[in-house]
C-alpha cells in the first residue's frame, strides 16, 4: 500500500517522512528507523499508519499520539483483526478498509463508534500489482503450481501452521499427474527452512522446488495458485487465475483470521503422518 501511496503524497507536496521496522526497511532504503518517529511529529502533523502483526505496538502508538493532537490514518490492506489494531484504546482517527466487505466487517469488530471514522480506499497494492501480471504477457508453464507462503506458525493458535499448508499441498499435487509445485517463502521467512520443508517432500516424490524470484511473475506463469490467506490469493485471483487457500486442521480462529475474497477456495482438511487428505 504505500508503494503505490508515497509517490502520490509526494507528487502533491504532502510527504513528511517514511518510517519502517523489520523486513519492510530492508526493502525500502528511504525508509527511516521507526525508533525516530516519535521524535519527528508535531502537532498538527497526519501520521499514516499499516497494518502489522505488533498489535501493541499500534495501540500504545495511536495513544501517544492522540495525546499530542496528531491526527492518525490507518490503512487496512486486509480484511482480517480489525479490533486488535485498535482494543483496548483509542481508534485511529480515520480507518481506511479496501472495499464494501471491510467496512461491514470492521463495523462489526469496533461497534457503532466506528461508522463515521471508516472510509474505503481501494486496495492500490492489489489493483496496481494485477496491472502489472496482465502487463507481463508471460507464457503460462504447463502443469505448474504455485504456491505463495505465510510465515504462519502453530503458536498463533489457528489450528495449523506453514508446514501443515505444505504437507496438504503436497498430498493434493501427490494426487494430480503432470502437476508440480512451485513455492514462494514469505519475506519473512527463512529461506533455508521452507527448503528443508521441501526436501521431506521431495522424498516423498512429490515434485516442487522454491522460488525466491518476483512473486508477480511467478503467479503470470502459473497454472494455478494456491497459498493460505495471503493477500496475494486475492491478488492472483483478481488476475484471473484459479486458486485454493490451503488451510488444514483450522480452528475457529484460524476461520476468523481467513479472507472472505479466498474462503470459497479454502481447503480445511487435516492431512495424516503418511501424507493422505482426512475427512
Amino acid at each position: 500500500m504505500a508503494v503505490e501511496l508515497i509517490p502520490l503524497l509526494r507528487s502533491e507536496g504532502r510527504l513528511g517522512t517514511w518510517f519502517a521496522e523489520g523486513w519492510s526497511a530492508r526493502a525500502e532504503p528511504d525508509c527511516h528507523p521507526l525508533a525516530e518517529i516519535e521524535a519527528a511529529l508535531e502537532p498538527g502533523d497526519a501520521l499514516i499508519l499499516g497494518s502489522q502483526m505488533n498489535y501493541a505496538q499500534t495501540r500504545s502508538l495511536i495513544a501517544r499520539t492522540a495525546s499530542r493532537r496528531i491526527a492518525t490514518i490507518f490503512m487496512f490492506d486486509h480484511w482480517k483483526n480489525y479490533a486488535e489494531h485498535f482494543r483496548p484504546g483509542p481508534l485511529a482517527d480515520l480507518i481506511l478498509v479496501p472495499d464494501e466487505i471491510g467496512r461491514s466487517l470492521a463495523l462489526a469488530a469496533l461497534g457503532a463508534e466506528a461508522g463515521p471514522r471508516l472510509r474505503i480506499l481501494p486496495h492500490l497494492a492489489l489493483e496496481a500489482a494485477v496491472d502489472r501480471i496482465a502487463a507481463l504477457r508471460c507464457p503460462v508453464t504447463p502443469g505448474m503450481i504455485a504456491f505463495l507462503l505465510d510465515p504462519t506458525e502453530l503458536a498463533e493458535g489457528l489450528g495449523y501452521d506453514w508446514r501443515c499448508a505444505l504437507q496438504a499441498a503436497g498430498a493434493r499435487i501427490a494426487a494430480l499427474p503432470g502437476r508440480h509445485m512451485v513455492v514462494k517463502p514469505h519475506p519473512r521467512q527463512s529461506e533455508a527452512l521452507v527448503a528443508e520443508a521441501l526436501t521431506t517432500l521431495q522424498q516423498r516424490g512429490i515434485p516442487c522446488e522454491i522460488y525466491v524470484g518476483d512473486a508477480e511473475r511467478l503467479i503470470a506463469a502459473a497454472e494455478e495458485v494456491w497459498g493460505m490467506t495471503t493477500v496475494a490469493l486475492n491478488t492472483a485471483l483478481a488476475a484471473g487465475k484459479p486458486i485454493r487457500s490451503f488451510q488444514p486442521g483450522r480452528n475457529r480462529a484460524g476461520a476468523s483470521a481467513s479472507n472472505p475474497h479466498i474462503e470459497p477456495f479454502a481447503l480445511t482438511e487435516a492431512v495424516a503422518e503418511n501424507g493422505a487428505i482426512g475427512p
